[in-house]
C-alpha cells in the first residue's frame, strides 16, 4: 500500500505501508510545540540610533479616514514628544489638502513631505497622494510611486520601514479605510518589538481596515480613535520604567518569584515551554506587555495574569510572533533561483525527488515562495523529478492559515505580477495560491528541539529563527539539520543568522546571503537523543558480605526490538494498525485518547471507535486510499482529548 498522510489540525495521521497481508498503519500526531518565532528584532533593535529617543507613530487610513485623523489629533497634546507620519492611501490623482485640514484640528506643526528631511518629535508629517515615505537614517524619504507594491500597499511598505529603523520604539495606528492595508507592515512593527493600536471597527466609517489588522492576532489595544493618542502617550512614558535583569542572581527575590510564576502559568495555560528561548528577547516581551497594561512592575504583571487569564493569549501571541512575506530578501531568493535551485535539480529525473524542508514557516509565504522557485525551475524541464516541501511552525494559528493558502493584495505585494498570474487566483479580496503550488506543500505542527527531522534533504530553509534560541537550543538544531540533510545539501538561514552553532558541520556556499552547504564528516551526525530515554540500563555493582567472592552483576544485553519500540513511542506519533476491514490489530501506548468505546457490544472496528469528530474525515480518507492507492490529505479539524481541544 502507498504511504499515505491525513493531516488534521493539531493531528497528523500518517499511513506507511505494510507487508501483505496488506495491513494499514495509522499514527496520530499531536506535536507539542516550543517557541520559536519568525522574526528579525534583534537586528531591528539593534540597528536603531538609540539618539532617537522619541517614539515614532505612523497612522495609516483610507476611505473615511479623515475623519478619523481629525478625532485623534484633537486628543494629541501640544508636547506629547512623539513624531506623527500619516499616510492616507487615496487615489494619485487625488488633490489631497489633509495638510491643511488637520492643521485646523491641532496646535503641531502639520507639514506635507515633499523632500527629504529630519523627523522631529510634536511634527505631523503627510505623504502626498502619489508618493510613498521610507525611512533612512532618521529621515523621511518620498519618493514616486513606481513599483506596483509602491501603488498598492504605501501604508505597509511605511511600517514596514518605521519598524526596521526605529524597532521598539515605533508605534503603528490603523484607522478607517477599506481592504487589508496596513495589516501586512503591523505585523512587522510587532516583529521588531513595537507597538500596534488600532481604530473600534464598530466606530469606523469603513471597518475593513481595522478588521483585518486585528484578525493578525497581533493588535495590543482596539480603542475609539479619541482614546488611542492618551494610550500611547501612556504607553511612552512608561518605556524603560521596568527592568528585567537578565541574570537571576541580578533579581530579587520578588521578581524571580514573579517571572517564574508568569513562565509556569504560561506552561500550564497553553503548554508551551519557553526554556529554550533567548532570555533576553523572553523578558523584552515581558517588559512590553507591563507597558501596554500600564502596570508598574512584574510581581504586578504576575497577579494581572491570575485575574485576567485573557492577557495570558496576549503574551503567548508576543513570543510566537510569526512574520514573513513572499521573497523576503529578494536578493537571497535570486540567489537561491540562480544558483542553488540549479545544483539541487542537477542530474534529477521524474525517478527522482526533491526534498526541502521549511522550518519556522508562519504563514506560509516562504514555504508557497520556495514552490514558486521549484514550480519555474521544473518547467523548464522535460524529465522532471517531483517536489516535496515540508512546512513546519509551532504557531497552529499560523500553519492554519498556511493550508489555506489564502492572502490579501497587501499581502501579495512582493510579488510580481507575472508570479500572480502564473501561481495565483483572483478570490474575493485576495489571492489564492494555485492547487498544484499548494500539493507540493506539506504543513506541520513541529517542535524543531523536541520532534524528529524530516530526512534525505535537499535543502533546509530556517530563517529568523535561530536568532530566539539560546546557544545550547542553536547548537543542536544544527546538528538536526545536519542529520536530515544530504551529503552537500543546502541551509539557508537568516539575514542575523550563522551557522557558529555547528561550524564543524557546514561550510559557507555564499556567505552575504547566508546560504550553507552541508560537509561531510567522517560519521555522520547522530540524531540527539533526549536524556530521557535511557537507551542502556546498567545496574550498579553489588557487594558480597565476603570480600574475596564479590559478586559483579554485568549490563543486562539490551533488547533491540523493546528499544526499538521505546524509541517509537519516544518519537513516532501514537499510531494503530488496521486491516483491510479496518479492525483494530494493535494501537500503540497512546493512541487510545483518540478513541471512545459506547454502550452495547465491544467492537474492534476503528470507524466505530474513531472519535466523532474525527469519524467522517477518516472514513472517507480511508475510502480514499483503497480507491486511489496514493496520498490522501483532509481538512483541518478541531478534536477534544482530554478536556483541551
Amino acid at each position: 500500500m502507498s504511504c499515505v498522510n491525513l493531516i488534521f489540525h493539531g493531528i497528523f495521521f500518517n499511513f506507511k505501508p505494510i507487508p501483505p497481508p496488506y495491513q494499514s498503519v495509522i499514527t496520530i500526531e499531536a506535536i507539542s510545540l516550543m517557541p520559536m518565532p519568525s522574526s528579525s528584532e534583534e537586528k531591528a533593535v539593534a540597528s536603531c540610533d538609540p539618539s532617537r529617543d522619541f517614539l515614532v507613530v505612523g497612522i495609516g487610513a483610507s476611505a473615511g479616514g479623515i475623519q478619523a485623523l481629525q478625532r485623534f489629533f484633537e486628543q494629541v497634546p501640544e508636547s506629547s514628544g512623539l513624531a506623527y507620519v500619516v499616510i492616507l492611501h487615496l487615489s494619485p490623482d487625488h488633490d489631497s489638502q489633509l495638510a491643511e485640514i488637520l492643521q485646523t484640528s491641532t496646535e503641531i506643526p502639520v507639514t506635507q513631505v515633499k523632500e527629504k528631511g529630519r523627523l522631529q518629535p510634536d511634527h505631523v508629517y503627510v505623504v502626498p497622494p502619489d508618493r510613498h515615505l521610507t525611512m533612512e537614517d532618521g529621515h523621511l524619504v518620498v519618493t514616486k510611486n513606481v513599483l506596483l507594491e509602491e501603488r498598492r500597499a504605501p501604508i505597509d511598505i511605511f511600517f514596514r520601514t518605521l519598524a526596521e529603523s526605529h524597532g521598539e520604539r515605533a508605534i503603528c495606528v490603523v484607522l478607517s479605510g477599506t481592504g487589508a492595508n496596513g495589516s501586512m507592515g503591523l505585523r512587522r512593527i510587532k516583529e521588531c518589538g513595537g507597538a500596534a493600536f488600532v481604530q473600534d471597527p464598530e466606530e469606523a466609517e469603513f471597518d475593513e481596515m481595522p478588521r483585518n489588522s486585528i484578525q493578525t492576532g497581533m493588535v495590543d489595544e482596539v480603542l475609539p480613535v479619541g482614546l488611542i493618542p492618551g494610550k500611547i502617550i501612556n504607553y511612552k512614558s512608561n518605556l524603560g520604567t521596568v527592568n528585567i535583569p537578565v541574570e537571576s542572581e541580578h533579581r530579587t527575590d520578588h521578581q524571580q518569584k514573579a517571572l517564574q510564576e508568569v513562565l509556569t502559568q504560561l506552561r500550564i495555560r497553553t503548554g508551551h515551554d519557553f526554556t529554550n528561548y533567548k532570555r533576553p528577547t523572553l523578558l523584552r516581551r515581558i517588559e512590553r506587555r507591563i507597558y501596554i497594561r500600564n502596570l508598574p512592575d512584574l510581581p504586578a504583571y504576575a497577579a494581572f495574569l491570575q485575574t485576567n487569564p485573557e492577557e495570558i493569549t496576549a503574551l503567548l501571541k508576543d513570543l510566537l510572533i510569526s512574520v514573513t512575506s513572499f521573497f523576503r530578501d529578494p536578493k537571497a531568493f535570486e540567489v537561491v533561483k540562480e544558483e542553488v535551485l540549479p545544483a539541487i535539480f542537477q542530474g534529477k529525473t521524474a525517478d527522482n525527488q526533491v526534498r526541502i524542508w521549511v522550518a519556522g514557516c508562519a504563514t506560509g509565504e516562504e514555504a508557497y515562495s520556495m514552490a514558486m522557485l521549484c514550480a519555474e525551475w521544473t518547467m523548464k524541464m522535460v524529465d522532471a523529478p517531483t517536489v516535496q516541501i515540508f512546512a513546519t511552525d509551532i504557531d497552529e494559528a499560523a500553519i492554519t492559515r498556511a493550508r489555506d493558502a489564502f492572502y490579501t493584495i497587501n499581502d501579495s505585494a512582493d510579488v510580481s505580477s507575472e508570479r500572480l498570474n502564473n501561481f495565483f487566483i483572483k478570490d474575493g479580496t485576495g489571492y489564492r495560491i494555485r492547487r498544484e503550488i499548494r500539493e507540493m506543500v506539506m504543513f506541520a505542527n513541529h517542535n524543531l528541539i523536541k520532534d524528529p527531522p524530516f530526512s534525505r534533504l535537499d535543502m533546509v530553509c530556517c530563517r529568523n529563527v535561530l536568532i530566539y534560541l539560546n546557544h545550547t537550543a542553536q547548537t543542536r538544531v544544527m546538528e538536526t539539520f545536519h542529520f536530515a540533510l544530504n551529503s552537500n545539501g543546502f541551509l539557508f538561514l537568516g539575514t542575523s543568522e550563522s551557522t557558529d552553532g555547528g561550524s564543524d558541520l557546514y561550510m559557507s556556499f555564499n556567505r552575504e546571503q547566508h546560504i550553507y552547504r552541508c560537509r561531510q564528516v567522517a560519521f555522520k551526525t547522530s540524531y540527539p537523543v533526549p536524556e530521557s530515554i535511557p537507551y542502556l540500563k546498567i545496574e550498579p555493582t553489588r557487594q558480597s558480605p565476603h570480600p574475596v567472592q564479590q559478586e559483579i552483576r554485568m549490563p543486562e544485553r539490551i533488547d533491540l526490538g523493546d528499544l526499538h519500540h521505546r524509541l517509537l513511542e519516544q518519537y513516532a506519533p501514537p499510531s494503530i494498525v488496521i486491516n483491510e476491514e479496518f479492525d483494530i490489530l494493535h494501537l500503540s501506548e497512546r493512541a487510545g485518547r483518540y478513541l471512545q468505546i459506547a454502550g452495547g457490544e465491544i467492537s474492534q472496528n476503528l470507524i466505530k471507535l474513531i472519535k466523532q469528530e474525527l469519524r467522517p474525515e477518516l472514513q472517507a480518507a480511508l475510502y480514499q486510499v483503497i480507491q486511489l492507492q496514493a496520498p490522501v490529505e483532509t481538512r483541518a479539524l478541531n478534536v477534544t482529548v482530554d478536556d483541551r481541544q
